[in-house]
């Protein structure tokens, strides 16, 4: 299963990056700290699930979300933050794509839950 890890901060790509491998050693992990090549690899790479970063200079997690919308690009997204707005849980809700809205940083067993709740889930729009 090819994954994007989409955040600004380099230390936190590895050790989310560390953490997935340690769980599921299939995966691969493609991760990104400009959200703008990101979002270049999203036209020409399909992955299957995307963690996302909202606070980002330059381009934030909101305009990858919208490009993504524009574009029909239909990838589940879970949205790995720092924002605890109650705010921002309601506008990822705007986003049909969005699994689960969490506060980062997330612990292996927060991804194990996770990529567990998403296996399961065929509609995969369960926990925000």
């Amino acid at each position: 299963m090819k994954v994007f890890l989409i955040d600004d901060q380099k230390i936190t790509n590895v050790l989310n990056r560390k953490y997935l491998s340690m769980i599921r050693e299939d995966l691969e992990i493609f991760d990104f700290d400009d959200p703008e090549l990101a979002m270049a690899a999203l036209e020409t790479e399909k992955p299957e699930l995307i963690f996302l970063d909202l606070n980002m200079p330059i381009v934030s997690g909101w305009d990858i979300l919208t490009f993504m919308r524009n574009r029909k690009i239909e990838i589940p997204v879970i949205i790995l933050t720092s924002s605890s707005s109650q705010q921002d849980r309601e506008k990822a809700n705007l986003f049909h794509n969005v699994f689960s809205f969490q506060l980062k940083p997330l612990t292996k067993s927060g991804f194990n839950e996770l990529l567990e709740g998403y296996y399961l889930h065929g509609d995969y729009k369960t926990s925000l």
